[in-house]
């Protein structure tokens, strides 16, 4: 029985797009961490959660996000479409925190 790799399965990338993105822990970052906005974790589906996660400013002011690093090697890779998808869940999250909190880091 052949298995398909789990970033070929749509079904997965469409589980989190009808989940509601589960953005968890979002947090400021600290002043002085280049164009990091914000540090946070995702839950895509009730079986996996995923640490580490970083908002990061972009070239012409739009997001990016990046997975977490283990000893300088990419914890996480997606396809161009859950990127994207990952990317508006966070700058909507990022969004609703206040300014207050955000200068607070």
């Amino acid at each position: 029985m052949s298995r398909i790799p789990f970033w070929e399965h749509r079904s997965w990338c469409q589980s989190f797009s009808k989940r509601g993105n589960k953005i968890f822990n979002m947090k400021p970052a600290p002043p002085g961490v280049g164009r990091t906005v914000a540090d946070f974790d995702l839950q895509p589906t009730d079986d996996v959660r995923l640490f580490g996660f970083k908002l990061v400013t972009g070239s012409g002011g739009q997001y990016v996000v990046h997975a977490a690093n283990i000893h300088g090697i990419k914890a996480a890779t997606f396809t161009r479409e859950l990127q994207q998808k990952i990317v508006r869940a966070a700058a909507q999250a990022w969004s609703k925190i206040d300014n207050d909190e955000r200068n607070a880091a």
